[in-house]
C-alpha cells in the first residue's frame, strides 16, 4: 500500500472518539464486495478509475469473481465551477454528487454520452460511486470531467479526499501486516506458512554470499551482523546474535565471510580532486539525495547515510563495481541501475570516499580458527534461509503458532531473530498473520504499484525535478509495454539523451511496476493493439508538422533522422518514439493541452475551444487534425519527414 494515502496513522490503533472529527485524507474510500457475497474489503486509492483483469481478484483480500466497488469521499475544490462527466467502461456505474445522481450508465468498453453541466461547489462535494463488472471480459472504468476551458482529463488526484473510519484503519493495518511480513522475508523461515506464487514481494532475495568477502569491508560486516538496524535504522534484517558472545560471534561470522573471495581483483579507483568535482556534479545531477544523505552517521529511516561508504566496501574499485550493477548480487535491492559508465561510477566512489569514515585501523587478521567459527555461524543461525550459497544450512524454525512469542513477542528474549519492530507493527503483523495469510496467494498489482513506488521514493524525483513529469500521469501516459523496458533498463539508448536527469531501472520490480500502474490508472496491463495507419491520415498528418503550412514541430523535435531546426530553450523527444511510447488517450488529451498535463512543460498549446490556427487544415477541426497527427506518429522509424525549407 502507498502510505501517501493512508486514511489514518497507525500509532497503536487507536480510533477517534465520537466527539473528535478526523481530517480528510488523500483519496477516496473503496470498498470491493464479491457478487457472491462475503466479507467485504475496504482500502484507499489515490484516482477514480480502476482495471481488473478477467480472472482476478479486485483486491489481495477476497477472491476472484463478479464484484463490486463502491467509492466514498469528496471533491474538494478550491473554487466552484461547471463540469461534464463521462466514463469509459466495461461494466456499469452509478454517480451520484452532493446526494442528487447524476450518471448511471453501462458500457462495453466505450465512451458513454455526456452528462448535463453539473455545478460542484467550492470546498467539498459529496461523491459516491458504485462499478459493478461485467458479465464477461477485463471489468474497467476510467472517469473524466471538463469544464468550458478544458476538455475531458481525469479528475486529478489533488481534489479527491475521504473521511477515516474504523474499517479503513483495520484494513491499513491488514496491509501493513502484509508488507512488513514480505519486506522482512518472513516466509523464508516460515516456509510452510506461504504459498508457491502470489504476492511479487514474496521472491525477495537478500545479498549472494560468493565472493562477498572482495565486495565488502570484514569491519563493517562485522557491526552490521551485530546490530543491522544501529547502521540503518530501515534496515529489514534482524539482530541475531545476543548475549556476552554476541559480538564475539558477529566478528567471526565476518572473518568467514571476509575470507569468501570472487577471484578477480578489484580495480584501483584513484580517490583524487578531479574524481571527486566529477563525483559531485554527478551525485547531484543524478538526484541521490532523494534517497541518501552524506551524513557519517545512520539517520531517520528514509535515507540512507552514505558516510559509511569507505568501512562498508573498503575499496573505491569495489563501490565503483556496485555502482555500474547494484543488482549483480541482490536483484531486489533498493538502489536503482542509473546504467553509470566506468568512468562515471569511478568519479562518484571517489566522491564518496573523500565524504565518508576511513576504515578502522588496526583490526586484527583472521586466523583459521575464527573462520571455521564463523562458517559454523552462517550455517546454524539462519543466514542461509534468505542469503543464497553453497553451504549446508542446518537452521530452521517452527510454524507460525504462537504470535506472542518468538519474533512478534513485545520483549523478544533468549535467541528470537530480533527485528526491532515498532509496537504498531507488531500490532499489523499480528492482525495479518490471523486474518490476511490467504492474500499472499494473489498478486494484485495495482496494489504492488502502489507500495514500490513509494518504497522507492519515486515522488522524489518526478513532479521536482526540472522535466521530469508529475508521477500521478505516469500510469495513463506510457504504454505498459514500453514503461517495462524503461524500468528493465533494456530500451538500449535513452529516450532523451540531452536532459539533465536521468531514469534508472529497477529490474527485480519492471513488470508489476509498469502493469501495476496501467491497472491503477485504468488501463490493461497489456499494451492495447494499434489500428492500422490511415495512410491519408498519416499524410495530413505530416504536413501539419511541417514549418510550411503546418506548426513547424521539427523546431524543437527530431523526426526520425531529421533534426530539430532551432531548439529555443528545450529539446523535445524524436517524434519516430512517441508511437511505442504513449497511450493514444493521453496522447490525445497531450496535445489538446498540453500544460493542462504538465505544468513545467516547454511545449505550447496549438488548440483553443477545439480549433486550430491552421484552418485550410481540416477546417481547423482540432480532434481530426489530432487524429492525423496521431497516425503520423505511429509510423515510427518508417515516417517520413517532411520537407525541410530551403534544401
Amino acid at each position: 500500500m502507498n502510505f501517501r494515502f493512508l486514511p489514518i496513522l497507525m500509532a497503536a490503533l487507536v480510533w477517534p472518539s465520537a466527539e473528535e472529527t478526523p481530517a480528510l485524507e488523500d483519496g477516496l474510500a473503496v470498498t470491493f464486495k464479491l457478487a457472491a457475497g462475503g466479507a467485504a474489503d475496504h482500502t484507499v486509492r489515490p484516482h477514480f478509475m480502476l482495471y481488473v483483469s478477467a480472472g482476478e481478484a479486485p483486491s489481495p483480500f477476497i477472491a476472484p469473481g463478479p464484484f463490486t466497488a463502491e467509492w466514498e469521499g469528496v471533491i474538494h475544490l478550491d473554487l466552484r465551477d461547471r463540469f461534464i462527466f463521462q466514463a469509459e467502461l466495461n461494466g456499469s456505474l452509478k454517480l451520484e454528487l452532493n446526494g442528487n445522481p447524476v450518471m448511471e450508465v453501462s458500457g462495453t468498453g466505450g465512451m458513454t454520452d455526456p452528462t448535463k453541466r453539473i455545478r460542484l461547489n467550492s470546498r467539498s462535494n459529496t461523491l459516491k460511486a458504485t462499478f459493478t463488472s461485467p458479465e464477461k471480459g477485463d471489468a474497467f472504468f476510467r472517469l473524466y470531467w471538463s469544464t468550458p476551458d478544458y476538455g475531458n482529463e481525469p479528475i486529478p488526484p489533488k481534489y479527491l479526499k475521504h473521511m477515516p473510519n474504523e474499517a479503513l484503519a483495520e484494513r491499513v493495518s491488514l496491509r501493513r501486516g502484509r508488507q512488513l511480513a514480505a519486506e522482512h522475508r518472513c516466509f523464508k523461515c516460515h516456509a510452510t506458512n506461504a504459498p508457491g506464487s502470489g504476492m511479487p514481494e514474496l521472491a525477495m532475495d537478500a545479498p549472494a554470499f560468493e565472493g562477498v568477502g572482495s565486495r565488502r569491508g570484514v569491519d563493517w560486516m562485522a557491526d552490521w551482523v551485530l546490530n543491522p538496524k544501529k547502521l540503518r535504522p530501515s534496515a529489514k534484517m534482524p539482530a541475531m546474535l545476543h548475549g556476552s558472545a554476541a559480538e564475539a560471534d558477529a566478528r567471526a561470522i565476518a572473518a568467514y565471510l571476509g575470507s569468501l573471495k570472487s577471484g578477480q581483483p578489484i580495480r584501483s579507483v584513484p580517490v583524487d580532486a578531479g574524481g571527486i568535482s566529477a563525483g559531485h556534479a554527478l551525485y547531484k545531477q543524478l538526484n541521490c539525495a532523494a534517497c541518501h544523505t552524506l551524513e557519517k552517521e545512520p539517520v531517520a529511516p528514509g535515507k540512507m547515510a552514505l558516510g559509511q561508504a569507505q568501512r562498508k566496501f573498503s575499496q573505491a574499485g569495489a563501490l565503483s563495481a556496485f555502482l555500474q550493477n547494484p543488482q549483480a548480487h541482490y536483484k531486489w535491492i533498493r538502489m536503482p541501475n542509473f546504467a553509470l559508465a566506468e568512468k562515471e561510477a569511478n568519479a562518484l566512489a571517489a566522491f564518496l570516499f573523500s565524504k565518508s569514515t576511513p576504515t578502522k585501523a588496526g583490526s586484527p587478521a583472521s586466523d583459521a580458527s575464527r573462520i571455521a567459527a564463523g562458517k559454523k555461524l552462517v550455517s546454524s543461525t539462519g543466514c542461509l534461509n534468505c542469503h543464497s550459497m553453497k553451504l549446508e544450512n542446518s537452521f530452521s524454525v517452527a510454524a507460525i503458532s504462537d504470535l506472542a512469542k518468538g519474533c512478534l513477542a513485545d520483549s523478544p528474549s533468549g535467541s528470537s531473530l530480533r527485528f526491532g519492530f515498532a509496537e504498531e507493527e507488531r500490532l499489523a503483523l499480528r492482525l495479518f498473520m490471523k486474518k490476511g495469510r490467504a492474500s499472499l496467494g494473489q498478486a494484485s498489482l495495482a496494489e504492488f504499484a502502489l507500495r514500490q513506488t513509494a518504497d522507492s521514493n519515486c515522488r522524489n524525483c518526478h513532479g521536482q525535478m526540472e522535466s521530469v513529469p508529475p508521477f500521478e500521469v505516469l500510469g495513463g501516459k506510457l504504454k505498459p509495454g514500453w514503461a517495462e523496458k524503461l524500468l528493465l533498463g533494456t530500451l538500449g539508448e535513452r529516450p532523451r539523451p540531452w536532459l539533465h536527469a536521468r531514469m534508472p531501472a529497477f529490474p527485480a520490480r519492471a513488470s508489476g511496476l509498469a502493469k501495476g500502474l496501467a491497472l491503477l490508472n485504468g488501463h490493461s496491463p497489456v499494451t492495447p493493439q494499434e489500428p492500422p495507419v490511415d495512410p491519408e491520415k498519416a499524410k495530413v498528418g505530416r504536413k501539419l508538422v511541417s514549418a510550411n503550412g503546418g506548426f513547424f514541430c521539427f523546431s524543437c523535435h527530431a523526426i526520425g533522422s531529421l533534426k530539430p531546426a532551432q531548439v529555443f530553450d528545450a529539446q523535445g523527444i524524436n517524434l519516430a518514439k512517441v508511437g511505442d511510447r504513449l497511450l493514444p488517450e493521453y496522447f490525445r488529451r497531450w496535445m489538446r493541452n498540453p500544460l493542462r498535463v504538465d505544468p513545467q512543460t516547454k511545449m505550447p498549446a496549438y488548440f483553443n475551444q477545439g480549433q486550430s490556427a491552421l484552418f485550410d487544415v481540416l477546417d481547423g477541426d482540432a480532434e481530426l487534425q489530432i487524429e492525423s497527427l496521431y497516425h503520423y506518429i505511429l509510423q515510427g522509424n518508417a515516417m517520413n519527414p517532411p520537407e525541410v525549407p530551403g534544401t
